[in-house]
C-alpha cells in the first residue's frame, strides 16, 4: 500500500513471510513452556518432534530475529515467497543440527507455508489495509512528517514476546493489533514517528 499526499510523504505496509514465519516459531516454542496455558497463541500443535532447540533458543530467537529485521530494513526484495529456503541457514538456526532438526524445519516451512500462501493466511492479514484503519494511520502521521521519504511497515500478526525492539530509520516492524485496536493507537504512533528520524 502506498498513499501519496501532498507532503510528499509515502507509507509502505507489506506482511513479510520471513518475520512471519519466525513468529509462528516463536508461539509454538512459547506454548511448548506454558502447556497449561488457557489461551495458547496461534498455533497451537505439537512440535515435540520437530527438533526445535533445547538450549539457548530464546537467545537463539534474538539473533534470527535481529538478522531478519535488518535484512527486510535494508533490502526491500529480500522477503518473498521462497525467503525460507534462500536463507535457510538463518531459520535453521533455530533447530538441531541433526536429521531431527532438519524434519523439523521442514515441516515447519510446509506447516507456515500451508496457511499463509491461503486465504487466511498473508490475505487475511493484509485486509487490514481494507479498513479505513492504515488510512487514518497514515493522514495521522503526514500532518506531522513534512519530507518527501518513505516509511516502510512490515504487519506481523501477533506480538513478539522473545525478541527486543525492531525499529529502524523509516522501518518499523508491526503486529496487527496495534493497528485495529483503537487505544493503542497513540503508542502505535509515537513507535512510528521514532522511526522517522529525519523529521
Amino acid at each position: 500500500m502506498q498513499e501519496h499526499y501532498h507532503s510528499g510523504f509515502e507509507m509502505e505496509v507489506n506482511a513479510p513471510h520471513s518475520l512471519n514465519y519466525l513468529m509462528t516459531i516463536q508461539n509454538i516454542y512459547v506454548n511448548s513452556k506454558n502447556k497449561d496455558n488457557e489461551r495458547p497463541s496461534f498455533p497451537y500443535v505439537d512440535s515435540s518432534n520437530w527438533g526445535l532447540l533445547e538450549e539457548n533458543f530464546e537467545e537463539t530467537f534474538v539473533e534470527v530475529w535481529k538478522e531478519a529485521v535488518n535484512k527486510n530494513s535494508i533490502d526491500h526484495i529480500y522477503d518473498h515467497n521462497g525467503v525460507l529456503q534462500i536463507d535457510k541457514d538463518l531459520y535453521r538456526k533455530l533447530f538441531k543440527n541433526n536429521q531431527s532438526g532438519s524434519f523439523g524445519y521442514s515441516e515447519s516451512v510446509k506447516f507456515f507455508l500451508a496457511w499463509w500462501d491461503g486465504f487466511h493466511g498473508k490475505i487475511a492479514i493484509e485486509a487490514v489495509f481494507d479498513h479505513d484503519k492504515m488510512e487514518k494511520v497514515y493522514k495521522e502521521l503526514a500532518s506531522s512528517i513534512k519530507i518527501d521519504k518513505r516509511l516502510r511497515i512490515h504487519l506481523v500478526y501477533d506480538k513478539t514476546v522473545l525478541s527486543g525492539r525492531s525499529e529502524r530509520s523509516w522501518y518499523a516492524v508491526v503486529p496487527i493489533e496495534d493497528v485495529f485496536i483503537t487505544k493503542n493507537r497513540p503508542e502505535l504512533l509515537t513507535k512510528l514517528l521514532n522511526c522517522c528520524e529525519d523529521i
